[in-house]
This record gives structure tokens, sequence and C-alpha cells, in this order.
């Protein structure tokens, strides 16, 4: 079965490109095609990383409850544990030659702005269990080259709160981000500094957001909607020639990255490869999933999960109970339980038993808007069981918030029973309506006492 699902947090390394769906991590052929499972952790994952050979692979989970960096061999998928920070937020921006993930994280901080680089060691590094603090300064994203020769560059992302900027479409803010190049031996090399003079700011005069810093063919790219819309832009590594390489206009650019050649990113839930910065366009990857969507796939539930409001019946013997937007009758000893109203894409909720005569109330949005239904609950005590429920007051009661236990007549029930014959709202005692009479939560409204002077109104006319 082929399934298509929201893809996103693509990376890609030689002929494999992973990328985050249906709440796991999948592996899919760089070029399109059929996509498989690499996780089955179903919880949150995010920035799964390749390292430079394709053999390895970082991401991020909250299997175990917070977000957590984890790495496997993508040969066999056994995946190890790396931290244990207990904080809410990580990152994985990528792997060092040495074989350490660059993670950032706001842990021993004391806000949760204050987010740190940090190398991870791995199996790969010579044994996993120990981490160090790079001493680039608080910054919200990191990105490492090494040239042939051995020479590391970094590009760093500071001033900002690490939010996806197309959560706050054209921010033009003090937190927008700011763009930094410099030497990475620091993340090479335990003892080494980073040295601040060494580092230069790039496009300080951009008006907009900037995201996800990419070096890229001896270039820095990176994401920015200074143009309206988000898209890959890349400039040199002095600040100047300033270009744009993809042309979305609404969809932004999202979470891109790198393999220092090639460019991959998301944009409407769809994953985008740019091959290179100087050649053609992005093209789309075809990528289809190997599986269903696990999210849409039918279940058995329990219904002690879900229940939400009941009402007993006046001799104590039943109840009607609603279960995740259906209403049903359930005795309280012996006897089967009764759907009362069970519709797929129709909400019912608020069931009421009125009286003892085994008729029981309820909202529900079977016409788009709310409206009360009254059906037969007791099949024994019901003047017919068998008949069908009645929908009234469609679109006069506002929205249903809630309801009060009180079904009780009271003085002035024929006024609410001639409202409810003419078709109008009824005003009764309690109702609090809009000033300016538009559609709204009515509040205070005793549901019990209005359909029961209905149900009286339908006996008497």
């Amino acid at each position: 079965m082929v399934a298509q699902g929201y893809l996103r947090f693509p990376h890609i390394a030689g002929d494999l490109v992973a990328f985050v769906t249906a709440d796991d991590v999948w592996l899919a052929p760089a070029d399109g095609g059929r996509a498989w499972r690499f996780t089955a952790d179903q919880a949150p994952v995010s920035c799964p990383r390749f390292t430079a050979d394709g053999t390895h692979l970082a991401w991020v989970s909250s299997k175990d409850g917070g977000p957590e960096v984890y790495q496997a061999s993508v040969a066999d998928g056994a995946g190890t544990r790396l931290t244990y920070w207990g904080e809410r937020a990580a990152r994985v921006c990528g792997w060092t030659p040495a074989g350490e993930v660059l993670a950032i994280s706001t842990a021993d901080q004391p806000f949760r702005y204050a987010t740190w680089a940090r190398a991870l060691s791995t199996d790969a590094s010579g044994g996993h269990g120990s981490e160090r603090v790079l001493p680039f300064g608080r910054v919200s994203d990191l990105s490492l080259a090494v040239s042939p020769a051995g020479q590391a560059s970094a590009a760093l992302l500071t001033g900002t709160f690490g939010t996806d900027p197309a959560h706050w479409k054209r921010y033009r803010g003090g937190t927008a981000g700011r763009l930094w190049v410099g030497p990475g031996d620091a993340a090479l090399s335990p003892g080494a500094q980073a040295g601040g003079a060494g580092f230069r700011r790039l496009q300080a005069d951009l008006p907009g957001h900037v995201d996800s810093p990419m070096l890229v063919g001896g270039r820095l790219a990176f994401l920015s909607d200074h143009e309206g819309t988000g898209n890959v832009y890349s400039c040199a590594l002095d600040g100047s020639d300033l270009r744009r390489h993809t042309d979305h206009d609404g969809w932004y650019a999202r979470h891109a990255s790198t393999d220092g050649e090639r460019v991959v990113y998301m944009s409407a839930g769809e994953i985008w490869l740019l091959p290179s910065l100087t050649g053609t366009g992005p093209q789309r990857l075809q990528i289809t999933l190997g599986s269903p969507a696990s999210g849409r796939a039918p279940r058995l539930i329990t219904a002690a999960d879900h229940v939400g409001s009941l009402s007993v019946d006046a001799a104590g013997t039943a109840s009607a109970v609603e279960v995740r937007g259906t209403v049903h009758w359930l005795t309280h000893r012996d006897g089967p339980a009764r759907a009362l109203r069970v519709v797929p894409g129709v909400r019912a909720r608020f069931p009421q038993v009125l009286g003892d005569d085994g008729l029981v109330v309820w909202a529900t949005d079977a016409d788009g808007v709310d409206a009360l239904e009254i059906g037969g609950g007791d099949p024994v005590r019901s003047l017919d069981p068998a008949a069908e429920s009645r929908r009234l007051a469609a679109g006069q009661v506002g929205r249903v918030a809630g309801r009060q236990q009180h079904c009780r007549r009271r003085p002035g029930w024929p006024a609410l029973r001639r409202g409810c014959l003419l078709g109008r709202r009824p005003r009764a005692s309690g109702v609090r309506q809009r000033p300016d009479d538009r559609p709204g939560v009515v509040t205070g409204l005793r549901l019990g006492r209005l359909v029961a002077a209905c149900r009286a109104s339908r006996r008497l006319g």
C-alpha cells in the first residue's frame, strides 16, 4: 500500500535522503522513490543528520519523554541514546570528521533561549557518554565544513529563539537572526578556542528572518523571507554576491540542510532538492511511503479512557454517557449498552436524561451548527424505542458549551413552548445574549429546561 505523508526535516548524503513523517525517521533514495521506516519510535522526532559517508545517522527523539539525541548505524538501525538532558528542546546539526555529533541544547543553562552548541561522543569517535560545550557562545544553529586540506569553517545562527520562521512570517524584530562565519577549529579540537575576532557577521542589513545556515561549495546558503516568502539564498563568504535560488510563493522553504554540495529542504510537506548553487533550480522529489499512515489507521479504543459527560436517570439504574462524540445508554447492572447516536463525522455531546419516560437529549453538530436532539434512551420506558430521534433548535442555541443538570419544569415554561413552536430563540431566564445579536457562545442556557418544554409542546401540540 502506498501512502503520502507530510515530510519534514530532510537531510541528504550519498544516495540516501532522510526525513521525518508519522513520528518516525524514514529513508528514501536520493532521487525519489519508495521510502521505508528507519525508526519505530512512534514519538515526536526531528533533525536527522547523516555522517559525511552516510553510514551513521543521528536524530532527536522524544520516545523516552523529553527530546534527546540518538544515533544508529544505517546498516542495522539499532539506536543508541547519547544524551540525558531532560530539557524542552534539542537539535542535531551534523557530525564532525571524528564521528562526534554536533547538537544544540539548553542543558545546564538558566533560560530556555540560552542554547549552546555541543559535540557528543559516539561509538564512531571512540565511545559514547561524554560531551563538550563548544566555545561559540549562544547559538541557535550551526554548520561545519572541512576542506580537503583539513581547514574547518563554521557558520553560526544567533539572536533567535530557535523557532521556525514559518511560525511568524515576515517578522522584522530583534530576534530575526544573525549570520556569522568564522573558523571551526573549536568544533574539531577539544582544546581549541573559538576566537571571537575570527568571526564576521554577514548580511546584517537583510530585513527579515534568516534560518538554516549552510556552508555549500564555498558559499554561505541560508533561508530568508525578506522578499515576502521563505526561500533559499546564498552569498559569498565575505557577504557579497547575494543570490536567490528558489522561487516559492506563499509556501515557505523550511528545514534546509546540506551535504556540502547539495541542498535539500521541505515546502508544503514535500521534499525539494537543489543539486547545486550554480546549476538549475530545485526539483521536487517524488517520494512515496511504503506503509499506511499510522495516525489514520482505525483501531479499537476503550470507552473508559474517553468518557465525557454523563447523566443518570431518575431511578439510578442507567446513565446516558458520552464517549468520543457518541452517546450511549448504559445500564448499571444487567443488560447490554445501547448506542443512541453514533454517526461518523458528527459529534454528539452533553447527554441529559429527561424525566422518567426514557428520553435523552444531547447537543449535535450534524447540520453544521449546534442543535438539540431528542431520542429514546431506555427501551423499556420509551414510548416508541424504534422511533427516530428528533432534532430541534438548529442554529438557535449558539454554540453549546455545556449543560446544567436541571430538567425540572418551572413557572414560565409555556412561554418557552411557544417560542419553540414558532422557531424563535427562546429568551429563557439566565440566558445572556451577545449585545450585537450575532452567533456566538450562549452561556447560562439550561438545556434541560428548554428541552423539557419543547418535549411537552410536542405532546400538547
